[in-house]
Order: structure tokens, then C-alpha cells, then sequence
């Protein structure tokens, strides 16, 4: 990392996500999602994971149990609470500084990775592209790759958002959003404002891919794509592409066995 450009995730996804979003993770989300993760990868109990953007590691420690997790974020912030997030015994995840475009990993290093929460697209086209490969690359031949991102269908619907609430301790969370359904970009400015009124302030820039564009995205890094579901649709252990009414969608993947 050392020598690495300023990214804006630097400042987004920092104390302004972790504060406002901080009452939405809640242990009950956290369980569900893992549910999905552990039921899609279906890792055998020797299994290595890799969690791209763990953040605070809310995933990596709900699947520890499960497989050998090793987690991944760009915020030495974020890293330091996923260390000391979870219990003191049992199975530890790991946790590594790196960049989602240059992983410091051998190829094929994984049985298995996933991302969640549109953390794996926030770049150019060749950006993503690029971060998309990386991950390929460090999960070995056969192995599912799960990439979680919001539904692009159901933002064309409503390409613009305003939302206001306040949170614990007083604070006001305001977030204004706008989709272009032709490029498949979001742009969502986030402020945060304190009692004290000190601000927060930032803007996110995420790829959403429509289902039609993952075949071509999947192939193009040397991935299969097995199949797209929504969060709801997997819990629920239900199949079916996810349509408008979707409120996320969930890429399965498998790493080609073969380069031919």
C-alpha cells in the first residue's frame, strides 16, 4: 500500500459511513447475510475465504466458524475495530491492508472470496474490470466467487433519492442519490451533521451492473457465472433472476477450471 494515490473511499468510508450507517448493521442483518454468504460458497470447514472491504469485519467473524476467513479493506481504521471486534477464543479471522486492484496474494490462494455491499465496483470501467480479476486470480480453479452490489433494475425505477433520519446520540444523516441507468452509475452525496455541528461529508461513486452485463463481465476475468440472485431470494433458498422488485443482486460465480 505503500505509495498509494489518495482513493475517495479514503474519506467516504471512513468516520462518515461508520457513524451513519453504524445503526443499520444490526446482529440480526449481520446473520442473515452471512447465512446467504455460507450457503451460496458453500465452504467446506477447511476452506480459505477471502472478505474483500471487510470493513469492521462484521462478515469475516460471522463466518469464522465456518471457513478460515482472511479479510481485506483499504482503512487501517476500519481494520484495527475488525481486530478487535470479535471474541478472544476460538478461530481468528485475519485481517490485511491492501488494495481490491492488487491483491497481495499467489494466485489461486482461495477456495472461495466474496463482496458485499458494492465494495468491489467504486472505479472506472477498467478499474472494475481490473478489481474483478484480481479476485479471480487468488481463488483457485473451481472455487465461487460471490459479488453483492444494489439493484440496478430497481434504481431505474426511482433514479433519485433524498433521505433524512436521525440517529443515535442526535446526529442527522442526510443523503441525496441519483442513478443514470445508462451508464449504471449511483452517485450518493452523504452528510452527516453532529449535535455540536461539526460535519461529515462525502459522495460515493458505484457501478451497478444490470444482469444482462454479467455474463460478459464474468468471462472477461476469467469467471463463469453460475448465477444471480437477490438477498431475500437466498435466504430464502429460492432461485429465480431477481427483477425490479429485487432489492440487491447477488452474482455467483465459479473460476473457469481451465483457460480454454
Amino acid at each position: 500500500m505503500r505509495g498509494t494515490p489518495a482513493d475517495w473511499t479514503d474519506a467516504y468510508y471512513g468516520d462518515l459511513y461508520l457513524e451513519s450507517a453504524a445503526d443499520l448493521m444490526t446482529p440480526a442483518l449481520t446473520a442473515l447475510e452471512a447465512g446467504v454468504i455460507a450457503r451460496l460458497l458453500a465452504p467446506a470447514a477447511s476452506a480459505r475465504l477471502l472478505d474483500l472491504a471487510c470493513g469492521h469485519g462484521r462478515h469475516a467473524w460471522a463466518l469464522a466458524g465456518v471457513a478460515a476467513v482472511v479479510g481485506v479493506d483499504r482503512s487501517r481504521a476500519y481494520l484495527a475495530r475488525a481486530e478487535a471486534r470479535g471474541p478472544a477464543g476460538g478461530r481468528r479471522p485475519r485481517f490485511i491492508r491492501a488494495d481490491l486492484r492488487a491483491l497481495p496474494f499467489p494466485d489461486g490462494a482461495f477456495d472461495g472470496a466474496y463482496s458485499w455491499y458494492s465494495s468491489l465496483f467504486m472505479w472506472s470501467e477498467e478499474g472494475n474490470a481490473a478489481a474483478l480479476a484480481e479476485l479471480a486470480r487468488v481463488v483457485r480453479r473451481g472455487g465461487r466467487v460471490l459479488v453483492h452490489h444494489a439493484n440496478p433494475l430497481r434504481l431505474a425505477r426511482q433514479p433519485r433519492a433524498i433521505a433524512r433520519r436521525v440517529i443515535a446520540g442526535g446526529a442527522v444523516v442526510e443523503e441525496e442519490a441519483e442513478f443514470d441507468p445508462t451508464t449504471g452509475v449511483e452517485r450518493a452525496h452523504r452528510r452527516l451533521v453532529r449535535p455540536g455541528g461539526a460535519r461529515l461529508e462525502g459522495t460515493a461513486v458505484l457501478r451497478y451492473y444490470r444482469p444482462e452485463e454479467w455474463h460478459g463481465l464474468a468471462r472477461g476475468a476469467g469467471l463463469r457465472l453460475l448465477g444471480l440472485t437477490s438477498t431475500p431470494d437466498a435466504a430464502a433458498g429460492a432461485g429465480g433472476m431477481p427483477g425490479p422488485e429485487a432489492p440487491d443482486l447477488v452474482a455467483l460465480l465459479e473460476r473457469a477450471v481451465s483457460d480454454r
